[in-house]
């Protein structure tokens, strides 16, 4: 066998190699369902008021936020400022961070990774450090901010 036909040989070999892997891969990393933290905690109603913004189910995200009388936020405005651009859950993703409780009132730090397509030089990934402050009402937690869905866009 002549050395340049061997070298595609192997060539071709290591290809099909690294493309089993990456096909494993992707199959061993695929998103597994997250555990869903407690309601009645502050990381638990930010998780859910993401998670419900994922599924597209825009009343069960509504109903996470704080109906502070200042606000004047009803829930026809709140989906209108998302316009034709719902956010898909293949657009975005969310990791919980730190989270802070004094008294009535706590703050969940989220890491938002926005994916958009780009250009061969540019980085596809944004980040978004994005702080939600809640309200004890009750046995929960409502979100007083942000109430617009700007941090995934």
């Amino acid at each position: 066998m002549k050395s340049s036909n061997r070298l595609l040989l192997w060539f071709g070999a290591v290809i099909g190699a690294l493309i089993a892997l990456s096909i494993i891969l992707v199959a061993v990393t695929a998103r597994q369902p997250e555990k869903t933290l407690p309601e009645n905690t502050p990381e638990g109603t930010v998780q859910r008021y993401l998670l419900a913004i994922t599924n597209g189910d825009y009343q069960k995200a509504f109903a996470y936020l704080s109906q502070a009388p200042q606000a004047r936020l009803n829930y026809d405005d709140w989906v209108r400022q998302l316009g034709n651009n719902r956010p898909s859950s293949s657009s975005w993703k969310a990791s919980l961070g730190k989270t802070t409780v004094t008294g009535n009132q706590a703050t969940v730090n989220i890491v938002v990774s926005v994916f958009t397509p780009s250009g061969p030089f540019s980085d596809p990934v944004r980040t978004n450090n994005v702080s939600f402050i809640l309200q004890k009402s009750g046995d929960s937690w409502l979100i007083t901010s942000p109430t617009y869905v700007y941090w995934i866009y």
